[in-house]
């Protein structure tokens, strides 16, 4: 793939990317999930016998930031925890019926939007790989199954980057505001706020830690109409970290295709994995 056709498929992933997290944080209540969180309740939510340290493994996080998590979810009354039968020393975390119905909630809206979602996951597919196939029929379709593999994708890909820009130094949001500041040569605050869906102050904020670890600059002088404006500017060490990213969906190109040609043609599938007679039955 050429420069142009990488940052085009890596504008389209992080669009993609960030509306799945809205769609996620709609539905647990969350405010731009990290990967790993998301991954974690993705094995809440599909795993038998989900243990404290089973999610640690699964989704990369470390034990503290786990019982942080499920405390959280506890708090909320989405599930319970009782030793496991299996192993006394370990805790499983299991949905209340509460939880049931929340993740309920979050299939019919995953559902919704991976439907929604397949012209821009045919993007993503044929820019990645042109001659890449549509996915097998009969392919498993539970759309949080679905979410779980994209965003391992997801994590594969983010961590790529130098170890600055990971080990939870750099967060969702900020990432996804350096990629933009990259691919786009420069940006404006004002040009961050829509994108990330914060207010004005989230985004000053998520533009201080950035230039705190070194990733951005902030220069005045360079817009001629305008020598107050402030513009963004990546630095050295912002542009490695997004060119990682960029040579890892290079790496990821065939198995990122298939992923993604899946989603986009999540309909089909759907209606395949249903149960024979179930249209007629819902009639009546």
């Amino acid at each position: 793939m050429d420069a142009s056709a990488l940052n085009r498929a890596m504008d389209l992933l992080g669009q993609f990317s960030d509306r799945l997290t809205h769609v996620f944080d709609d539905a647990f209540g969350t405010r731009w999930a990290e990967i790993e969180d998301i991954l974690a309740i993705a094995e809440i939510l599909t795993g038998r016998f989900v243990t404290t340290r089973l999610l640690a493994d699964t989704s990369g996080l470390d034990r503290r930031a786990i019982s942080r998590m499920v405390a959280r979810l506890r708090s909320e009354e989405l599930v319970t925890t009782r030793p496991s039968a299996a192993d006394k020393r370990a805790v499983e975390v299991v949905l209340t019926d509460r939880g049931e119905r929340q993740a309920a909630v979050l299939r019919a809206s995953l559902d919704d939007f991976f439907r929604a979602s397949s012209e821009i996951a045919s993007q993503i597919a044929h820019g990645l790989q042109p001659s890449s196939r549509p996915p097998l029929k009969g392919a498993p379709a539970d759309p949080v199954d679905l979410l779980r593999r994209v965003c391992e994708a997801g994590a594969a890909l983010v961590n790529t980057m130098p170890g600055a820009a990971t080990q939870g130094q750099l967060a969702a949001r900020q990432r996804a505001a350096l990629v933009q500041i990259v691919s786009q040569g420069g940006a404006r605050p004002n040009d961050l706020s829509p994108a990330l869906g914060v207010s004005r102050a989230g985004v000053a904020y998520i533009i201080d830690q950035l230039c705190a670890k070194g990733f951005v600059s902030r220069r005045r002088g360079t817009v001629p109409e305008d020598r107050r404006a402030v513009v963004l500017e990546a630095t050295a060490d912002g542009v490695r970290a997004v060119q990682a990213v960029m040579a890892g969906i290079e790496g990821q190109r065939e198995s990122l295709a298939n992923l993604f040609g899946e989603v986009a043609h999540w309909r089909e599938l759907v209606v395949e994995a249903e149960p024979l007679g179930l249209a007629t039955n819902a009639g009546g």
